[in-house]
C-alpha cells in the first residue's frame, strides 16, 4: 500500500529496495542486463544480502541502496554495490559518490579484519529519471588533467549504468521469462495505449516464472505500482490463493488489460490531475493552476505533459521549475 503524502522518489526507494532485497530479482538483473563473464559464474543458490551500515561524510542524504556479496563457483566473491536512483535530475557526481560510498565499505571490511585483502566491488546504478542518464561513468573523467604524465597517478574508478527509460519495448521482450524485464516494460509505459500494449507480454512472463515467493513479490510491487499511478485499488494479496499464484495474479493482469482504457490510467492520472486544476481555478483560476503546475514538477512529471494539462506554456512550466531549484 503507498503511504499517504509519499513522493515519488520515496514511492520508489521503498518499492524498488524490496523488489532488490530478494535474491531472485537480483539474479534476473544481473543476468538480463549485465553482459559480463564474471556473472556466469556466480553461484546464486549462496549469494547473500549484507547488513552493512556506515556514516558518509560526504554524501549524509543516501539514496536507497543494497549491497549483496555474490559467491563465485570457484570460491573467491565478488560484491554488488547496487545503487537505487531515482530523480528528475542527472546527478553529476556520481562517481564521486560511488566512490565514497565504496571506500566506506571497504574500511568497514578492514576493520572486520586487517590481514585480509579486500574484495572486489561492482559499482551498479539503477535509474529512473526522466532524462537518459549523462553524467560522468568515471571518476577520472572529473579530474583535470594538468599533464598526461599524471593520468597513471589518477584514481581509475567508475561504474555500470542501467537506465530504465533508455530500453525499447523489442529489446526487453527478448528476455524471456525474466520479471525485471516485466518491471521495466511497466514502468517505460508512459499512457494507457503503451500499457495496454504490454501487458500481454508481461502476462506471458509472469505465466512463465515458477517461483511463487518471486509471483508474489512482483504482485506486491504491482499493486503499489497501480496504486501509485492510477489510484486503482488492487489487493493482489486477496486475489493470490497459496497454490495458485501464477494463475490468479494471470487472470488480474488480463482484466486490467480489458479495463484499462475505461478505467485505468486516463482516469487514475490525467482526471486526477484534471481535478486539481478545476480546484485551482475555483481557488483563484491562474493561482491555482500554477499551483497544480509546481505540484506535479514535484512529483516529476513531464514539462511537456504538464503544460498539456494545466494550459502553461512550455516556457512558463520551465521558470516555475528553475524556482523550485
Amino acid at each position: 500500500m503507498v503511504k499517504r503524502n509519499e513522493t515519488v522518489k520515496d514511492f520508489y526507494d521503498r518499492s524498488y529496495k524490496k523488489l532488490f532485497s530478494h535474491p531472485g530479482f537480483v539474479k534476473y538483473l544481473l543476468q538480463g542486463f549485465v553482459r559480463m563473464k564474471w556473472v556466469e559464474l556466480i553461484d546464486f543458490d549462496k549469494i547473500t544480502l549484507q547488513r552493512v551500515s556506515f556514516i558518509d561524510r560526504l554524501f549524509e542524504k543516501k539514496e536507497a541502496d543494497l549491497i549483496w556479496k555474490l559467491p563465485l563457483k570457484e570460491g573467491s566473491e565478488i560484491y554488488l554495490y547496487l545503487l537505487l536512483e531515482f530523480q528528475s535530475n542527472v546527478d553529476k557526481n556520481m562517481p564521486l559518490r560511488f566512490a565514497s560510498y565504496i571506500l566506506n565499505l571497504y574500511a568497514s571490511e578492514l576493520h572486520k579484519s586487517k590481514n585480509k585483502k579486500l574484495p572486489a566491488v561492482f559499482p551498479l546504478l539503477l535509474y529512473n529519471g526522466k532524462p537518459r542518464w549523462y553524467a560522468a561513468k568515471s571518476l577520472q573523467e572529473m579530474v583535470e588533467l594538468a599533464h598526461p604524465s599524471l593520468r597513471e597517478y589518477l584514481f581509475r574508478f567508475k561504474y555500470f549504468t542501467i537506465d530504465i527509460g533508455s530500453f525499447s519495448k523489442r529489446s526487453l521482450v527478448k528476455l524471456k521469462n525474466n520479471l525485471v524485464s516485466a518491471i521495466f516494460l511497466l514502468e517505460n509505459a508512459r499512457n494507457e495505449n503503451e500499457l495496454e500494449d504490454v501487458l500481454e507480454e508481461i502476462i506471458g512472463i509472469v505465466k512463465s516464472e515458477m517461483d511463487a515467493n518471486l509471483v508474489a513479490t512482483f504482485g506486491d510491487w504491482f499493486e503499489m505500482l497501480m496504486k501509485r499511478a492510477t489510484n486503482t485499488e488492487i489487493k493482489i494479496k486477496e486475489i493470490i490463493s497459496q497454490g495458485s499464484e501464477h494463475t490468479m495474479l494471470v487472470e488480474t493482469l488480463q482484466e486490467i488489460q480489458k479495463k484499462w482504457v475505461d478505467k485505468g490510467w486516463k482516469n487514475g492520472l490525467q482526471e486526477g490531475m484534471q481535478k486539481g486544476i478545476q480546484k485551482g481555478k475555483r481557488d483563484g483560476i491562474q493561482e491555482g493552476i500554477i499551483k497544480t503546475a509546481m505540484r506535479l514538477l514535484k512529483e516529476g512529471f513531464d514539462v511537456n505533459l504538464i503544460a498539456r494539462v494545466t494550459g502553461l506554456s512550455v516556457k512558463e512550466i520551465e521558470k516555475l521549475k528553475k524556482d523550485l531549484g
